[in-house]
């Protein structure tokens, strides 16, 4: 009975210290799989919100920056964070006001492929797709109201409507590297609102991080300046 309690003891020693080198060579495996797929961070601020602050006058303004992620120079999920806002008057004295901040999430394809026996380029072309969602607040002052009975129009005000949107959008562009870990480049982005407004509710006319508001969706365009750790 001794030397079957001894055996069983001993087994559960040995087993123990199998299960033990068995875990710590899979966590070197997956600590260098993982080192091998990554390749660094870029981060980059996006230069045509800031031109537009100018160009507008204030009529629509912004501020936006993200974060890749280089997987095996092939992979690169992204994330993206802004904060825009607009306050234009119409012709006929309508006045429309929003701010609000807003995040896109995906991830893009780098479709340049390397040549064979070339070292791969820095350079990136990539196609893509995002999903973003925006909380946000706006107003209408001015908007004229007919009275059916009286048959005259009032002036009326609508403030602080409290609302969120969520779109998709494709995406398209290239970074080039300009000098030791700088990159500058273009993306192009085809944007479609998710869900459907209801029949007399007051929309916006414009929507953080999405742009003017269209059944047809909207095009966007950013160049931005980033670097490379």
């Amino acid at each position: 009975m001794q030397n079957i309690l001894r055996f069983f003891i001993i087994s559960l020693f040995c087993l123990s210290g199998i299960y033990s080198v068995n875990a710590q060579v899979s966590k070197q495996k997956t600590d260098s799989v993982v080192k091998a797929a990554f390749r660094g961070l870029r981060l980059e601020i996006d230069l045509v919100p800031i031109a537009s602050n100018f160009i507008y006058k204030g009529e629509r303004y912004g501020y936006e920056a993200g974060v890749y992620a280089d997987l095996k120079n092939k992979y690169f999920p992204a994330v993206e964070i802004g904060f825009a806002g607009a306050n234009k008057t119409s012709s006929d004295n309508i006045n429309f006001k929003t701010s609000g901040i807003y995040t896109r999430v995906g991830i893009d394809f780098n479709i340049n492929k390397p040549k064979k026996d070339k070292i791969p380029s820095k350079n990136m072309v990539f196609v893509g797709g995002r999903i973003g969602f925006s909380p946000f607040s706006f107003g209408y002052k001015n908007i004229l109201v007919q009275n059916e009975y009286w048959g005259t129009a009032i002036s009326q005000n609508y403030n602080d409507i409290t609302t969120s949107k969520v779109w998709v959008e494709i995406v398209a562009g290239m970074r080039v590297e300009v000098l030791k870990n700088i990159y500058m480049g273009w993306t192009v982005r085809n944007k479609k609102l998710l869900g459907t407004d209801t029949l007399g509710e007051i929309v916006p006319y414009y929507i953080p991080g999405f742009g003017v508001k269209s059944d047809g969706g909207s095009w966007g365009v950013n160049y931005a300046i980033g670097y490379r750790f």
